[in-house]
This record gives C-alpha cells, sequence and structure tokens, in this order.
C-alpha cells in the first residue's frame, strides 16, 4: 500500500505491538510475574515503531553503502536514538526503562559500548531478516485490513499519548512535596514584590488571572527545568515576571499587544528588581517566534514552549488543574 498509512503508520503500529509483546514476554520470564513494560495503557510500545521506521530509512538511504559504513552509520544512529529515547522517558515520566550505570564507559546510565555494538548486530538483522519478512507478510494483508488497523489502533494510540503528556505535565499538581517547597524557596522573593501580587488583579485566560498564569508556568517550568539540570532560580524568576503588565489586554492596551507585551513586561521588571542576562532573555523571548529573535537560553526555549501550552491548555476542555494555586500559594 504506496501511501502515508501503508509505508508509515502500519510499519510503526505493527512493530509498537510486536515490541511490547517481545518486552512483555521477556520482563515477564525473568521477574516470575506479569509485567507490563509501556509507559501507556494500550499494548504497545512506541519505542519500537519508532526505531523501526528509522532503520526502515536508514536501510533505503545506504541501499549502495559498503557493510563499514553501514555499520558506522548504524553505530550512530541507534547510539542516538537510544540516547534520546532514555532521556525523554525519563523527563516526561520520571521512568528509568533501562540503566546501565554498571556498565563499562556508560552516559548517565542511557548508553554504554556493550549495548551499542549489539544494536548495530541487530540492525543488521532487522535490514536483512526482519524487514524483508515484514514486507513480504505487509503484501500479502488487504488494504482494508491495513487501514482499519491503523485507524483502530493509531487513534487510540494517539489519544493514550496526549492524556500521558497532559498528566506527566499536570502532575506538579499534586507534588507538594520537596520539591514543591523548593519551587515556593526559589520564588518566595519575587512573590513578596507588590507589583508581583498585583497581578492577581488583572484578568488572564478564560477565569485566570495574570498571577495565575505566571505562576503556572513558573511551576511547570521549574519542574521540567529541574530534570533537565538548568538554572532553576534564573527559570523561576523569568516565568514569574514574562508577563508582568498591569492592563487588561482583551480589552485595553496598546495595539498589537501580542507583538508588544514582552517589551512591556521587561521594562516593568527591570524597575523593580535586577535581571541577569538570562532571566532578561526568557522574558523578552517568551514569545518567540513572535519576536523573530530566537531564545538564546536553553531556559528561555523551555520557558517560551511551557508558556505556550500552558495558554492553549486554557482553551481547550480539560480541567483547569492549576487555576487556584497562586491562590493556594498565598495562603500556605
Amino acid at each position: 500500500m504506496e501511501t502515508i498509512v501503508g509505508q508509515y503508520l502500519f510499519p510503526f503500529i505493527l512493530f509498537s505491538v510486536a515490541g511490547w509483546a517481545l518486552e512483555i514476554a521477556y520482563r515477564s520470564c525473568v521477574a516470575g510475574r506479569f509485567i507490563n513494560p509501556g509507559l501507556l495503557k494500550g499494548p504497545y510500545l512506541i519505542i519500537y515503531g519508532t526505531a523501526a521506521l528509522v532503520l526502515m530509512s536508514a536501510v533505503n538511504i545506504m541501499s549502495d553503502f559498503s557493510l563499514p559504513a553501514k555499520a558506522l552509520v548504524y553505530l550512530l544512529v541507534t547510539t542516538l536514538f537510544e540516547l534520546g529515547s532514555g532521556f525523554a522517558s525519563n523527563l516526561f515520566s520520571s521512568v528509568r526503562l533501562w540503566d546501565y550505570s554498571d556498565e563499562w564507559l556508560n552516559y548517565k546510565g542511557y548508553i554504554c559500548p556493550k549495548f551499542s555494538i549489539y544494536w548495530v548486530f541487530l540492525a543488521f538483522a532487522f535490514e536483512y531478516l526482519i524487514l524483508p519478512g515484514y514486507q513480504k507478510f505487509a503484501s500479502m494483508l488487504p488494504d482494508s485490513f491495513i487501514v482499519l488497523s491503523v485507524l483502530t489502533i493509531f487513534l487510540f494510540m494517539l489519544a493514550d499519548i496526549m492524556i500521558v503528556i497532559y498528566r506527566t505535565l499536570t502532575i506538579a499538581e499534586y507534588k507538594k512535596t520537596d520539591t514543591y517547597q523548593e519551587f515556593r524557596s526559589i520564588s518566595a522573593g519575587v512573590l513578596a514584590m507588590p507589583e508581583v501580587l498585583s497581578l492577581a488583579n488583572y484578568p488572564h485566560h478564560r477565569d485566570k488571572t495574570r498571577l495565575d498564569h505566571v505562576m503556572e508556568v513558573a511551576y511547570l517550568s521549574f519542574f521540567l527545568g529541574r530534570k533537565l539540570n538548568l538554572d532553576l532560580s534564573a527559570i523561576v524568576k523569568g516565568a514569574l515576571l514574562h508577563d508582568l503588565f498591569y492592563y487588561d489586554w482583551r480589552t485595553e492596551g496598546p495595539r498589537l499587544h501580542g507583538l508588544r507585551h514582552h517589551t512591556i513586561a521587561l521594562s516593568n521588571a527591570e524597575k523593580i528588581t535586577e535581571l541577569s542576562k538570562k532571566e532578561r532573555d526568557i522574558i523578552s523571548k517568551h514569545m518567540w517566534p513572535l519576536t523573530i529573535i530566537p531564545p538564546y537560553y536553553v531556559e528561555s526555549l523551555l520557558v517560551c514552549v511551557v508558556d505556550t501550552y500552558c495558554s492553549v491548555k486554557d482553551y481547550v476542555p480539560f480541567r483547569n488543574s492549576y487555576k487556584n494555586i497562586s491562590r493556594n500559594n498565598e495562603h500556605e
């Protein structure tokens, strides 16, 4: 089936399900009990489906490569893929799918030379054994079965992924333990400023005040920045001050508010506190790409992405998990 469904979505789904079955059989046998190895609810591991698509693309590109050249490319591709997958799973789910900390020359437990070599052999096995078998199997299936499989599983998988992402990004609401106390400690100085607290008097998105919004952006940015080992002080301060303007942007204020309010917020912030270069960049670039010039620091990009997520989330029919976070903070 020479369409995006047959070329990409169907193999993605098939290898995701097959990988889940392989992992569940191995882990359950080793543990002596049933273990679901997936981060999602359904019977699939998207890391296997994604890896299959990456290798399928590599096979097509390297059709005329020599074996040593293929081995080198497979080594780089599989190692980088494993590093990115392990890092992402730990970042968004706080789950380590594997840990090579005891292996020689490992990098943060995500990759190590021994397993990188294993993946090269598996990549060759995929090219010469698994992929031809899959292509022969897929060619025997009717197009209607492929389309039905994709519609049934892929849509369920997509909904599953969206739910996990949403729960991950709102999990900070429930983590009012040491992590939350650390956030409160870092944010205390800024939140003691009357100019910042006065943001509670201005509506922002739907039923949120501007203080609700900056608190949400600051907390989620802190939550993710902590996992990335970023500058938490700059993240929290910049996020809390990124919308420091004193008008209801929906009914008043300057024309082209979306293109101008970041400079207004920066000017207001500089009047009440000293700002580092990183904090100024966070405030002035939080509306990128509307600011044209991209964020200079990783911390700035993180706050920009979280701010966009929070703004979109305020206008979609999810439970508004954070609307009382700033008010709770005032009373605790």
